[in-house]
């Protein structure tokens, strides 16, 4: 039976809509032929691929440095795209150990897109819009916007309301994108895979070519963040008797020792292979083998080769007293921040009940001690300290504010208030602290005084209070198996 000209043009100029002229036979082949030309066509996606390494490359530096200093990055999309985006963003917290907030995807139709297509939504330029405007996207953020095609309305309104705002942006397309995003986007990625085996299905090679950017990415920004010492995930969240297993081994093997002594190891840490290894190799505390790994943004190979011969570790001095413009605004924006990162910590806590087998580790205070901690330490020493270097006022004392370890015995006054209300008593003090901080916070920050041992600068000592803030809400986050450790 005739079924008229097999070859024409669809009178589309988008490639990912083109009809391929190897697989006009497709649907007279048996399983195997299907299976070969299906993968002759695969074949060609790599090189495609590797042909963007230098604008893969660009994404990846320019998302590192964002998240560097506080931002987030968003995936956005519809149908496959806006898929393989909220996929890449859901695995970074589980093999990177990032906070879920760190990467998010969002697809056009909302979450039940997922799992039912909702092709309509990709139309809706509005709700791309609203989508950025919903998730506060800031000067810190970056967007990605995927979309294969190149021409998807959703996608468009979401990059060009991000840029509007300030962030960075980038476009990720399998076919050449239009001006508007040319003119837009920061950085284009465009891996052009030619026309699909079934003309217009980009789930296939334009939905692989999307798979290996974002893994490139993602992978490549986790790595610029410290998230990997050697090729070893040292950053992993250990939430399985597979990943528990693999964090035994890695520090067994970094560490040299055996794995009873690495499993030990790592219930000391809280599970974090990364602190795991430090504390066994520096001889430290877990408290202060955070602070030292904190001091090197979070890299490993740089924690251990600066402090293996240190005797003792300084408190404040291990951070830098020089500092960039935008690493001050980091700190500036990172202390109003965190009472929000505090809520968040505490409102998942309290949604997800310890699983069986799960407790806090020994000693672990609860989150109201932990937060009444917080309070008792805003309202004395550090509002007092950030007042004198407002004023320039001289600051001496043999007094750091400075802890050997966490949790003490004794819980902190006001640790029997309800959570709620000493979360919001934290949040109005830190606010005075910010608001004491004057109209040029910047030169507090370059202002010296002696802090008990140390005279160090504002920068410093905030980026000592930073720290301090995010290991106890972390402690509020951080669930530890025993059963798991047990079971390995």
């Amino acid at each position: 039976m005739d079924s008229g000209d097999q070859s024409g043009s669809l009178g589309d100029t988008r490639a990912t809509e083109a009809r391929n002229p190897r697989t006009l036979t497709i649907d007279r082949s048996d399983p195997l032929a299907i299976v070969r030309l299906i993968q002759d066509e695969d074949h060609e996606v790599p090189a495609a691929v590797a042909g963007q390494a230098e604008a893969i490359a660009d994404l990846i530096e320019r998302v590192a440095g964002r998240l560097r200093v506080g931002g987030r990055l968003f995936y956005v999309g519809a149908g496959t795209s806006g898929r393989l985006g909220v996929l890449d963003a859901s695995e970074c917290p589980p093999t990177f150990g990032s906070d879920p907030s760190l990467v998010q995807g969002r697809i056009a139709g909302g979450l039940q897109a997922l799992v039912r297509s909702q092709e309509g939504a990709e139309d809706d330029r509005d709700a791309g819009r609203a989508v950025i405007a919903a998730a506060a996207i800031g000067p810190s953020d970056f967007v990605l916007g995927i979309a294969t095609s190149g021409t998807t309305p959703y996608v468009q309104a979401a990059v060009e309301e991000a840029s509007e705002r300030g962030a960075g942006t980038g476009f990720l397309s399998c076919s050449e994108p239009p001006d508007r995003m040319r003119k837009v986007a920061d950085v284009l990625v465009t891996p052009i895979v030619g026309p699909e085996v079934i003309a217009g299905s980009t789930r296939m090679k334009a939905g692989t070519a999307t798979k290996l950017v974002l893994n490139t990415l993602s992978t490549g920004v986790m790595v610029r963040l410290g998230k990997v010492y050697t090729n070893l995930m040292v950053d992993l969240r250990a939430v399985s008797l597979k990943l528990v297993d693999r964090s035994i081994r890695i520090v067994s093997a970094v560490c040299s020792i055996p794995r009873e002594e690495a499993r030990q190891l790592l219930l000391r840490a809280g599970g974090s292979a990364k602190t795991a290894i430090a504390m066994g190799r520096l001889g430290t505390s877990r408290a202060l083998t955070e602070r030292a790994l904190d001091a090197c943004d979070g890299f490993l190979g740089p924690t251990l080769e600066r402090f293996a011969a240190a005797e003792a570790l300084p408190y404040y001095e291990m951070y830098p007293d020089a500092f960039s413009r935008e690493e001050a605004d980091a700190v500036l924006a990172r202390l109003a921040h965190a009472p929000a990162a505090l809520r968040a910590a505490t409102e998942e806590d309290a949604g997800h009940p310890p699983t069986a087998g799960s407790r806090p580790l020994e000693g672990r205070w609860p989150p109201a001690s932990q937060v009444a901690h917080l309070i008792e330490l805003e309202r004395g020493a550090i509002q007092k300290r950030v007042a004198a270097l407002a004023t320039d006022a001289a600051i001496s004392t043999d007094e750091p504010v400075a802890f050997a370890d966490w949790e003490p015995s004794d819980p902190p006054p006001g640790a029997d208030f309800p959570l709620a209300e000493l979360i919001e008593t934290f949040a109005r003090e830190r606010a005075k602290t910010v608001a004491s901080l004057g109209s040029d916070p910047g030169a507090v920050l370059l202002r010296r005084a002696l802090l008990g041992p140390e005279r160090i600068n504002g920068y410093q000592f905030l980026r000592g209070i930073l720290q301090h803030d995010d290991a106890h809400t972390l402690r509020i986050r951080e669930r530890v198996h025993p059963g798991l450790y047990e079971a390995t």
